[in-house]
């Protein structure tokens, strides 16, 4: 999985988790310690990444539809 995510601040790709991992659990980047998100936007980013992943690039050009499924 390509993650396509990196801090503002300094880029990294890497996170820093709470403690408590609730979805308003604030997560930091863990290479300068910016606060990026909550721990609940972060996952909801991750698995609309990961569903994006598993559709083929010709179905993410042509909005996410499969052929099959659009009507004539």
């Amino acid at each position: 999985m390509r993650s396509g995510f990196g801090c503002e601040s300094c880029g990294s790709p890497a996170v820093r988790l709470p403690a408590a991992l609730t979805d308003e659990a604030m997560i930091q980047c863990d290479r300068c310690g910016c606060t990026l998100m909550a721990w609940g936007a972060f996952k909801r980013r991750v698995e609309a990444q990961e569903a994006a992943d598993l559709r083929g690039p010709a179905e993410r050009r042509a909005g996410g539809a499969r052929p099959e499924a659009r009507s004539a």
